[in-house]
């Protein structure tokens, strides 16, 4: 009766992270660059089954395996790259090759592939609400909106002078990456300076399945409702028993 509790408070539990993961990609599926999470979950605490004879308990006969309780093992991301919307603003950039964005965060280098910039009020290119966009030479600063941007990531003037190259790096393992917040990582370690194909005025989308989504959000759903059914039906049992017991 015990493990029942166990095994159904658990699972409540775990498909209400899995709502929260999903929730989030549905949120996110029109932020530029953003990549989906999936949550993975696992059996915790497996336990061996035995049947024994009735008076002679040598020799058990092994059934199988048991588990108590089911939990999120990991969330795992999704680094698919996505197509491209051309959007015809000169401050929106993609990338059609592996790699990230470096932002001057306050509290460290974060990193995106979200391209959505703006300029600031002192005239850096920046990503809203994060920070300013690293160049070569540090933050990139604008004197002008008209310039120009080869695929190379090599921004110019009116002169076709280079102000600055957008600083793109890579990651030889993405395991390292955590999330910062919609579509932002950040790591420990530095990322590896890499050639990219910048695409500009141009911006990624999300790689967000909504169907997918949809589907996954509705299945959980339904699984955290049964189980909250099935655990009420084991309370009212449990109160019939000692009810039952106590009149004995």
């Amino acid at each position: 009766m015990y493990k029942g509790f166990y095994t159904l408070a658990s699972g409540m539990l775990t498909e209400n992270r899995n709502l929260n993961v999903v929730s989030n990609n549905m949120t996110n599926v029109s932020t530029p660059g953003y990549k989906s999470s999936t949550m993975v979950s696992s059996t915790f605490q497996e336990e061996m089954m035995y049947r024994y004879g009735n008076k002679n308990r040598a020799n058990p006969t092994q059934l199988g395996e048991s588990s108590m309780i089911v939990t999120a093992q990991e969330t795992i991301t999704d680094y698919t790259q996505a197509g491209f919307e051309l959007t015809g603003d000169k401050y929106d950039f993609g990338l059609s090759k592996p790699g990230f964005f470096q932002i001057q965060g306050e509290n460290g280098t974060v990193y995106t592939r979200n391209g959505s910039f703006i300029l600031d009020d002192e005239g850096y290119l920046s990503l809203p609400r994060v920070g300013r966009v690293l160049g070569q030479k540090g933050p990139i600063r604008l004197e002008k909106d008209n310039f120009q941007v080869d695929s190379s990531g090599n921004i110019m003037d009116e002169n076709s002078v280079v102000i600055d190259q957008l600083a793109i790096v890579d990651f030889a393992d993405y395991t390292q990456l955590t999330r910062a917040g919609e579509g932002l990582f950040q790591t420990n370690g530095g990322g590896t300076p890499v050639a990219n194909a910048v695409v500009w005025k141009a911006l990624e989308h999300s790689n967000v399945d909504t169907i997918r989504e949809m589907t996954n959000m509705m299945s959980s759903q339904r699984a955290l409702q049964s189980a909250a059914q099935i655990l009420k039906m084991y309370d009212q049992i449990m109160q019939k028993s000692t009810t039952e017991i106590g009149r004995v």
